[in-house]
């Protein structure tokens, strides 16, 4: 691995490699202002208001998801127009997550290839509203990844979708791929980035994350991981704590919001996404329907406080 030799850097040569890739990361988004929080929003009820009320709360960018494999339905393509319209009232720019969410078919490298084109075309139309767009959203979990067979698939496809974009050269930074975990030594995300980067180290501007459940030193951790082995920033684009009874109900959500955000600003983290603005009444279970830092009907929970007394402080 060309990343080899960091393992003999002494802890003065990582500080000095950490403050440069900050640097380095910080170019990267340059629709982000000097605070580089931002939140999830659902794209079918996203409003103006809300955007209002979000960068009110001081969030930098809203983070949202587009299934590439929808774009043909004029009532989707709406449903993204409006909602770029609706961060656009406010001045938020745009987290765009894209991912698939039917099983591929025919061959790996013609579906990544038919998926690149599909970035393409989006990178186009929005690209002056854009912090980033995002590849996938947690593949390895079987749910989110088409075949289901993330150690087998993945790389075939991925691969073929950075030799596409490879010429189709894009002004928005390219992040990827929304790990449900964290990539570590050894782990499949690691094989596969290093197999992916490998064979086109330009394909990615850093390497995104979830890291629900690490503490501030588990997140440290992390990062150094992905800045060793990848030589690219670690963003984490999405994180969050549902208000349930045995987090300590509204107020637990709250604190540990707060103590969230604390830590980011002190890690330096480049861009992070909190899920979510509102209580999703989608969710299948009282747990996916409360991480929301207000209810599903708009009525501010203690985290928003929480949330917006960290964001604006000094």
């Amino acid at each position: 691995m060309k990343s080899a030799h960091l393992k003999h850097l002494g802890a003065a040569a990582l500080l000095m490699l950490s403050a440069t890739a900050q640097v380095h990361a910080s170019a990267l988004f340059p629709s982000l202002p000097a605070r580089t929080i931002g939140v999830q929003v659902k794209i079918q009820n996203f409003t103006p208001a809300d955007a209002e009320q979000i960068k009110a709360a001081g969030f930098s960018f809203v983070r949202f998801g587009v299934w590439s494999d929808s774009l043909g339905a004029k009532t989707y393509q709406k449903q993204i127009s409006d909602a770029f319209a609706a961060a656009r009232s406010a001045g938020l720019p745009v987290l765009m997550t894209i991912r698939a969410t039917k099983p591929l078919t025919g061959d790996l490298a013609s579906a990544g290839e038919a998926f690149a084109n599909a970035v393409s075309g989006l990178e186009q139309a929005w690209s002056t509203q854009l912090v980033g767009i995002e590849i996938w959203n947690e593949p390895d979990l079987d749910t989110y990844w088409p075949t289901g067979d993330f150690k087998n698939t993945f790389v075939p496809f991925m691969t073929a979708m950075c030799k596409t974009l490879q010429g189709k050269p894009q002004s928005t930074p390219l992040v990827g791929f929304g790990f449900a975990r964290p990539p570590t030594a050894g782990s499949a995300s690691t094989v596969a980035l290093n197999s992916i980067l490998g064979t086109y180290p330009q394909c990615l501007d850093a390497i995104s994350y979830h890291p629900y459940g690490m503490t501030a030193t588990q997140i440290s951790n992390a990062q150094t991981f992905i800045q060793q082995n990848f030589h690219l920033p670690g963003v984490i684009s999405e994180w969050g704590i549902s208000a349930l009874a045995s987090n300590g109900g509204p107020e637990g959500q709250a604190s540990k919001i707060s103590a969230f955000i604390a830590d980011v600003k002190k890690l330096n983290i480049p861009l992070t996404s909190i899920y979510e603005w509102k209580n999703s009444e989608s969710g299948s279970n009282d747990r996916e329907k409360n991480f929301g830092l207000l209810t599903s009907d708009g009525q501010s929970k203690p985290a928003q406080t929480a949330a917006s007394t960290q964001l604006n402080a000094e």
